[in-house]
């Protein structure tokens, strides 16, 4: 262990205060534990050695705070362009920075992608923010982290991500942390699958794709490219939150996110037929204990029958009807050993509830 870190707060502050060297300096300061002491000390700095030390702050908020306290916007600037270099990687800690600085910046090129691993944290009011303190906001990306599926690195423009924004929060509206995990779970689900519908035409261009490249019409390259792009809204988080329609991957993305927004735990899960990728759901944690929920096809079941057919099920009542995951693209799997209690869940009538032995995939 470094000796420095052995030292208390207020040990580190002594040391601080009697070393001459100035990367000895940063190296003490750094290593304060409370951000209320090292806010402390910035404040006995000259406004021109200040830059150094803001962006070893631990919390967003108060390098936000210590740096709408410069003394000149220009000083602000300089000095925002050094801390934003300090992020590893731009991701949700320097978009919180941009949505609590109160002077405006240009984004430098090389920050202008963000990946993020989810949408939590992040709401209209955050976009807001950041759109009237940032001059090239329209230049910003986002990339959402999508746990191998098939939107996997896809970048949305800032228009987009605030139309996804508004959709989730739309989706997730209402729902309180107090209310218990099965209801928070099926408020959820429920709106998913109510109100996105599968898009048939989406499957039918990558049909006719697959069709271009098995009778050698097109190349592989070409072929990969135009698929990503004919799947990219559908598979991803635009297609099925602001469009209305989706397929597999883009019901368990959404629903991945959605749950995770209200703290329910969930994970992508993508399945096979044949050793070939063909579909996608999701595992959910209800009062410790997971469970296998398919969006996708509970969406054509309720819209037609009104009956929830897949929904909270054990890994013997789903794997009736579902083929085996992809070990290379599920992270891990969770044994789904109970049977839902679905009387846990106000308003759901036992004729809502269906089990067929059906193969869709």
């Amino acid at each position: 262990m470094n000796k420095i870190d052995e030292l208390s707060d207020e040990e580190k502050v002594n040391l601080f205060n009697t070393t001459e060297s100035k990367p000895e300096k940063l190296k003490i300061f750094s290593s304060i534990t409370d951000d209320n002491i090292k806010i402390s000390i910035l404040n006995q700095l000259s406004e021109s050695e200040k830059y150094r030390y803001i962006g070893r702050l631990k919390s967003e908020q108060n390098i936000a705070m210590a740096l709408n306290g410069l003394d000149s916007i220009e000083r602000k600037i300089k000095t925002f362009s050094y801390v934003a270099k300090q992020f590893k990687g731009n991701n949700i800690g320097l978009l919180r920075l941009l949505a609590s600085i109160d002077f405006n910046v240009t984004i430098p090129q090389n920050l202008l992608t963000f990946q993020l691993n989810n949408l939590n944290g992040i709401d209209l009011d955050f976009l807001i923010n950041i759109q009237r303190h940032v001059e090239n906001y329209l230049d910003v990306k986002f990339k959402i982290n999508g746990r191998g599926s098939d939107s996997y690195d896809v970048e949305y423009s800032f228009s987009e991500f605030s139309a996804i924004i508004s959709k989730i929060e739309e989706l997730t509206a209402g729902i309180p942390s107090y209310m218990d995990e099965a209801n928070r779970f099926y408020t959820v689900y429920s709106r998913e699958v109510s109100s996105m519908t599968y898009d048939y035409e989406c499957i039918r261009k990558t049909d006719d794709l697959d069709a271009s490249l098995e009778g050698g019409q097109i190349g592989y390259f070409d072929y990969r490219e135009k698929k990503r792009e004919t799947r990219r809204n559908a598979a991803g988080l635009y297609g099925g939150l602001v469009e209305g329609k989706t397929i597999c991957a883009g019901y368990a993305l959404i629903l991945d996110e959605a749950l995770k927004r209200v703290g329910i735990k969930s994970q992508y899960v993508v399945g096979v037929e044949n050793e070939k990728v063909s579909h996608a759901w999701n595992q959910v944690k209800i009062d410790g204990r997971w469970y296998n929920v398919d969006a996708t096809w509970d969406a054509d079941s309720f819209q037609t029958t009104g009956k929830y057919e897949y929904m909270l099920l054990n890994d013997e009542e789903f794997e009736k009807s579902h083929s085996k995951y992809s070990k290379e693209r599920t992270k891990t799997y969770r044994k789904c050993k109970s049977k839902f209690d679905y009387s846990k869940i106000h308003g759901l009538l036992p004729r809502q509830i269906d089990r067929k032995d059906a193969s869709r995939i």
